[in-house]
C-alpha cells in the first residue's frame, strides 16, 4: 500500500510534457509585469460592488441607449401609412379577384 503513491509518481515523471519554448509571442515577451496589488485592497473594492470605474460605467450607458434607440428604429414601420394604405386597397383588390 505504501508503494502505490510512489508508484504514481514514477508514473507520473515518465508522462511527456508539451515543449514551451517559443510559445510566447513577441508582445507577451516584450510587455510590462503586471502590478501586484495588495489582497485587503481588492477585498475591499469587492466589498463595495463597485469593481468599474465610472469611464467604463459612462461608455457601457451610452452603449446601452445607443442600442435601444437602434431597436426602436428597427421595431418602427418601413412603410409611411399611405404606402400601407395602398398595399392593402391593391390586396384587396387581387382577393376579389
Amino acid at each position: 500500500m505504501r508503494l502505490l503513491p510512489l508508484c504514481l509518481v514514477l508514473v507520473a515523471a515518465c508522462a511527456d510534457f508539451p515543449e514551451l519554448e517559443g510559445v510566447e509571442t513577441r508582445a507577451a515577451a516584450q510587455a510590462d509585469y503586471l502590478e501586484l496589488a495588495p489582497l485587503s485592497t481588492l477585498l475591499a473594492e469587492a466589498e463595495t460592488g463597485q469593481l468599474i470605474d465610472g469611464t467604463i460605467t459612462a461608455a457601457l450607458e451610452a452603449r446601452a441607449a445607443r442600442l435601444r434607440a437602434r431597436a426602436a428604429a428597427l421595431r418602427a414601420s418601413a412603410l409611411t401609412p399611405a404606402e400601407r394604405a395602398s398595399i392593402r386597397r391593391r390586396l384587396a383588390r387581387l382577393r376579389a379577384l
